[in-house]
């Protein structure tokens, strides 16, 4: 099962774009607090990028503004690239759903 679920908060406004085809996407820049303390007793934050498609990237473009709240539930989406005779992997987070928290 390809599932990931993240609570964070929006690092930087999104920018709605659109594909060559139409298609309305935007990414979003989530700050996500590590579960652990470091050696120092601090918590840490990773920043993942998510990717953000249709009516849902319009909607998180429309209303959303910087540390906001949020989750997302959504796929790895993997993609092979080949340059200069080396096979690389990256990966993507994609959001299926999104949820705004309020404090």
């Amino acid at each position: 099962m390809n599932v990931f679920c993240l609570v964070g908060s929006i690092e930087e406004l999104p920018t709605l774009k659109e594909t060559t085809t139409g298609i309305k996407t935007c990414n979003v820049t989530l700050k996500v607090e590590r579960p652990f303390a470091n050696s120092e007793g601090v918590y840490e934050y990773d920043f993942i990028q998510v990717e953000v498609w249709r009516g849902l990237a319009e909607t998180l473009c429309n209303v959303s503004k910087i540390n906001d709240s949020i989750s997302v539930k959504g796929r790895i989406l993997s993609r092979k690239y080949e340059k200069d005779g080396h096979v690389y992997n990256n990966y993507a987070f994609v959001a299926e759903k999104i949820g705004f928290i309020h404090a």
